[in-house]
């Protein structure tokens, strides 16, 4: 099973040694918006979530999916 990449962030995040605060500081949004990132209650724009692993210093990748109607 794969982990959630929300759980991923938060628990880069913690152990680079960011609070929430100077995560959000350095991707360019607020630490309310970053805090509901995490907790999953926002889905940030694929641009942003970029952003974020950047600054963390993480990759993302994509699955493909198939998709039949």
């Amino acid at each position: 099973m794969r982990e959630d990449y929300r759980a991923i962030i938060r628990d880069v995040r913690i152990a680079r040694g960011l609070s929430q605060n100077k995560l959000a500081k350095l991707v360019g949004i607020s630490q309310p918006f970053m805090r509901e990132i995490e907790c999953g209650r926002k889905n940030p724009s694929v641009e942003m979530l970029f952003r974020i692993c950047d600054v963390l210093g993480i990759r993302i990748t994509f699955e493909a999916v198939s998709y039949t109607h």
